[in-house]
C-alpha cells in the first residue's frame, strides 16, 4: 500500500489555487510526487499518486497520452459524475488539477477523492471476486462476458457468506451501473474498473458496489484532440464511432440469434430483459439526463468554461447514443438493407419468444415494424438531413 503524502491545505482550500482555465495548480501548494506516495498499479509513466489533504485522502493522476497526443479525458470524469448524480449513481468526486513535472513543463490531470469512507471499508474490484474469464469460453477480445459476471459474481458472494438479500441488492445495483455506462458511451469499465465496498455491520459481513470511478474513456473524449476535431466536421464517422463505442463487459448475439451483432445493443438489450433493469432505464435513465445542466454544472464548480469542442463531442455523442437506446427499447431496429423481409420477420418473432418481451412491447414492435418496412427509405433520408442541420456550434 502506497503511503499518502501529507499536504498541508485541505481540499477546500485548494479553491485559492485554481486558474483561470479551471486548473488547481498543486505545484503551489507544495505537494511532491514521490515513490512512496505512488499507486502501485497503473501506468509507470503517468503520474498517479495518494494525497492526504486535512484527513481526506485523494488520488493525483495525470491526462493519458497515447503515443504524444494529447485527448480530453479529464474533462469526461467530470462531466460523468455529473451525469451521475442525475441518475443516481454513487460516484466519485473530480476536480481538475496541473502540476510541475520533473522535466520543467505543467502537466494537467484529475483530483480523485477516496471511494471509502470509513476505516473499516476495504476495496475489492469485480476481478478480485470473479478472476478472468476462460479463454475456451469467451467470444470476446479484450472484453469479459456479461453474463459471466453475472453468474459468477453470484456465486462468489454466496461462497463468501453474504446473505441473499445483500447479494440480490449488489447484483441488481450492478447491472444498473453497466446500464448507465451504456449511457455516457464508457468504454474502459473493465473488471478492474467495477469496484465493491466490505465492511462489518453489527458483526456481520456486508457488501455493496463502490462509487463509479475512472470514466476518462466517456463520450468518446478519449479521443485524442485532431481525431475530435475531425469528427465534429464529419457527421457520419461521429455516428459510425458512438456505435463502435463498445463496453468491456458486454454480450454478443449473432442477427441469426436475434441479436444486432453489437456489444453495446445487445448488452443493452439483455440487461432490460431484467424488469427492475427495465424500470430503472425508463423511470431515471430516459429523459431524465440533461446533458446541458451536466455541462454547466462542471463549468460552475471549475469557475470556467468547458473546451468547444468537448461541449460539441459530449452533446451529440450523448444524443446519438440515447436515441439508440430508445429505439432498442421502443422495439425499433435499423435494419440494414440487405435483410429480405421474410427473415426480418422470422428474426423478430425468435427474437421476442426468446427475450419474453411484454405484451405492450410486442404490440409496438408491431407497429414500428409496419411503419418502418412501408418508409424505411424515406425515414433514413429525412433523419439523416435532421441530424446534419443540427449538427452545429
Amino acid at each position: 500500500m502506497s503511503i499518502f503524502f501529507n499536504c498541508k491545505y485541505s481540499i477546500e482550500d485548494l479553491e485559492q489555487f485554481r486558474d483561470e482555465k479551471g486548473f488547481i495548480d498543486l505545484t503551489k501548494t507544495g505537494i511532491e510526487f514521490t515513490r512512496e506516495t505512488r499507486e502501485e498499479a497503473g501506468n509507470p509513466s503517468r503520474a498517479k499518486n495518494w494525497i492526504n489533504f486535512q484527513g481526506i485522502q485523494a488520488l493525483i493522476k495525470g491526462e493519458a497520452i497515447r503515443e504524444e497526443e494529447p485527448n480530453y479525458g479529464i474533462y469526461a470524469e467530470l462531466i460523468a459524475e455529473e451525469v451521475a448524480k442525475q441518475v443516481g449513481q454513487k460516484t466519485a468526486h473530480y476536480d481538475l488539477i496541473k502540476f510541475l513535472g520533473e522535466d520543467g513543463a505543467y502537466h494537467l490531470g484529475v483530483l480523485s477523492v477516496s471511494v471509502l469512507e470509513a476505516s473499516n471499508e476495504q476495496l475489492v474490484t469485480l476481478r478480485d471476486i470473479i478472476g478472468d474469464e476462460p479463454e475456451e469460453t469467451s467470444d470476446f477480445i479484450d472484453t469479459t462476458d456479461y453474463e459471466f459476471t453475472v453468474t459468477k459474481l453470484e456465486k462468489e458472494l454466496r461462497n463468501d457468506g453474504y446473505d441473499e438479500e445483500n447479494i440480490a441488492r449488489v447484483i441488481t445495483e450492478y447491472k444498473k451501473r453497466l446500464v448507465f455506462l451504456l449511457a455516457v458511451l464508457e468504454t474502459d469499465q473493465h473488471t478492474e474498473n467495477i469496484a465493491f465496498k466490505e465492511c462489518k455491520v453489527e458483526g456481520r459481513n456486508r457488501i455493496e458496489l463502490s462509487p463509479n470511478y475512472d470514466r476518462e474513456s466517456a463520450f468518446l473524449l478519449d479521443n485524442d484532440i485532431s481525431t475530435i476535431k475531425s469528427l465534429l466536421e464529419d457527421y457520419v464517422g461521429l455516428r459510425e464511432s458512438v456505435d463502435r463505442a463498445h463496453p468491456r463487459i458486454g454480450i454478443l448475439k449473432t442477427i441469426e440469434e436475434g441479436g444486432f451483432e453489437s456489444y453495446w445493443k445487445d448488452t443493452f438489450e439483455a440487461l432490460c430483459e431484467d424488469d427492475e433493469i427495465y424500470d430503472y432505464y425508463e423511470e431515471s435513465i430516459r429523459g431524465a439526463i440533461d446533458i446541458e445542466v451536466a455541462m454547466e454544472s462542471v463549468e460552475q464548480r471549475i469557475k470556467a468554461p468547458l473546451p468547444e469542442d468537448v461541449k460539441l463531442l459530449v452533446k451529440h455523442a450523448y444524443r446519438i447514443r440515447n436515441e439508440q437506446m430508445e429505439k432498442i427499447m421502443d422495439g425499433e431496429m435499423e435494419i440494414e438493407e440487405q435483410v429480405d423481409i421474410s427473415m426480418l420477420f422470422r428474426l423478430i418473432n425468435n427474437q421476442g419468444i426468446a427475450a419474453s418481451i411484454r405484451t405492450g412491447e410486442q404490440m409496438q414492435v408491431g407497429k414500428t415494424m409496419q411503419r418502418d418496412i412501408l418508409s424505411m427509405e424515406k425515414g433514413r433520408e429525412s433523419d439523416t438531413r435532421e441530424d446534419k442541420e443540427d449538427f452545429t456550434i
